[in-house]
């Protein structure tokens, strides 16, 4: 049986979240901080991103280079990333090497050096990675698609940020930045495997027991840029005209959840729809018809707003039909609920997949952070499972209903513009389906 989590708070404001796994023989330790690209202003577009890179080049003590061959002589791993919401960067290490984890957290948080050179090497790397994700249709068709549904709020940024922003990004803003949201009071530390709680309380008290350096205690919360919510999705349809073989299609609604309940509804919803090669949408639009190498839905949460998106990838002569499938699919589960036997398969499948995860600390660590994060509190192996079980065929009919009867969807599509006759279809199921005309633009 997998024990509630355990949590510390330390006189500087730093929360420690620990998760005892003695059956296990690893720890992983996540850092996340509860500010993500939709708290970074036009100024300082991307940074957060751009701190995910820096952050692991070390500081006064250890260096890029210094850190990863620690790492990998105790045969762990560390990455990071970046959310909307948050940024969190994460150890996988053995149970006896959990003061070298401590040891370069507290080198990267403590005196990081953002030398120069690093932050041009730096640049240069995510202007890259900023062209490559022009070069994948797929992923740029969600950054253009959330860009349009979120209109002017932050919270649609692209996470990477745009050429000039990270162009204009200097050294003082990095720090300025850095200094203003990294600090204790705006962190959470999750640790998960193979240590007890009164042990981590001791192992992570360097960081927890005074203020970080050039970050004073405060007790008012840190302002925060994009803290307003972004208020409902913007209906509409898009067409990025752009030469390609295959169209990118994005169908997403407006999917307000009022309770912590109604996550785990939308959650079966999407595993039911596009949850995998069991969905309905796969097995339609694949399996049956050829249309789509790829095709699934997602049930995107922030913490005060949700979207529910489909997306496939199809041939260009597809897309209208995709689009049909897509709504008449959404609207048969407001209309209906998911069948009896379907909403079964799936509760038992997310409540094995969640006793599987537990064999992981990592798994477990996300698990503990996320609980924290959105719910404030911890969700237990047991409340969950009750959670999953409880959702009838009249839930899930309700909340697509609450989706689908006072929302009009969001459609962007990439791909070639069609032919005169394809181009009226397309603007009349435009017009019928959102309410609206097709905003037409070059890719």
């Amino acid at each position: 049986m997998w024990q509630a989590a355990k949590k510390h708070h330390y006189p500087n404001g730093l929360t420690l979240i620990v998760d005892e796994a003695p059956e296990l023989k690893s720890v992983s330790i996540g850092a996340w901080v509860k500010t993500g690209s939709r708290h970074e202003s036009l100024e300082c577009w991307g940074m957060c991103h751009f701190l995910e890179h820096m952050i692991f080049k070390g500081g006064k003590k250890r260096g890029a280079l210094d850190i990863s061959k620690a790492v990998d002589r105790v045969g762990g791993d560390f990455n990071a990333f970046t959310s909307r919401e948050h940024t969190c960067f994460h150890f996988y290490l053995p149970a006896l090497e959990t003061k070298l984890g401590v040891s370069l957290l507290k080198e990267i948080l403590f005196s990081p050096l953002f030398a120069a050179k690093e932050i041009e090497r730096e640049r240069q790397v995510i202007l890259q990675e900023i062209a490559m994700t022009r070069e994948s249709p797929e992923e740029d068709t969600f950054d253009r698609f959330m860009e349009k549904v979120f209109g002017k709020h932050p919270i649609g940024r692209n996470i990477l940020g745009s050429c000039d922003s990270i162009k204009a990004l200097s050294r003082k803003k990095v720090f300025d930045f850095f200094n203003q949201h990294y600090r204790p009071e705006n962190m959470i530390i999750a640790v998960s495997g193979a240590i007890t709680f009164e042990k981590a309380k001791r192992e992570f008290l360097p960081l927890g027991k005074a203020a970080w350096p050039s970050r004073k205690i405060s007790s008012r919360p840190i302002p925060q840029w994009g803290m307003e919510p972004p208020g409902p999705t913007v209906p509409g349809f898009w067409w990025v005209d752009e030469k390609s073989e295959q169209a990118h299609v994005v169908y997403a609604i407006n999917a307000p959840l009022k309770t912590h309940q109604d996550r785990v509804t939308s959650t079966i919803i999407q595993q039911y729809l596009g949850g995998g090669m069991s969905s309905v949408l796969f097995d339609q639009i694949r399996e049956q018809k050829g249309w789509a190498y790829t095709v699934y839905a997602s049930a995107i949460h922030f913490l005060d707003a949700s979207i529910f998106s489909l997306y496939a990838g199809v041939k260009a002569d597809k897309v209208l039909d995709t689009l049909k499938v897509f709504h008449a699919e959404l609207a048969k589960v407001a209309r209906h609920g998911i069948p009896r036997a379907d909403l079964k398969r799936i509760q038992d499948s997310l409540i094995y997949s969640f006793e599987l995860s537990t064999e992981s600390t990592e798994n477990r660590m996300m698990t503990v952070s996320t609980s924290e994060l959105f719910f404030k509190r911890e969700i237990s192996s047991r409340e969950y499972e009750k959670m999953v079980r409880s959702v009838k065929v009249s839930d899930t009919q309700t909340l697509a209903q609450s989706w689908v009867v006072f929302g009009k969807p969001s459609i962007l599509v990439l791909s070639p513009k069609p032919k005169v006759a394809g181009w009226a279809k397309a603007r009349k199921f435009a017009s019928q389906l959102t309410g609206a005309d097709i905003e037409l633009e070059a890719f």
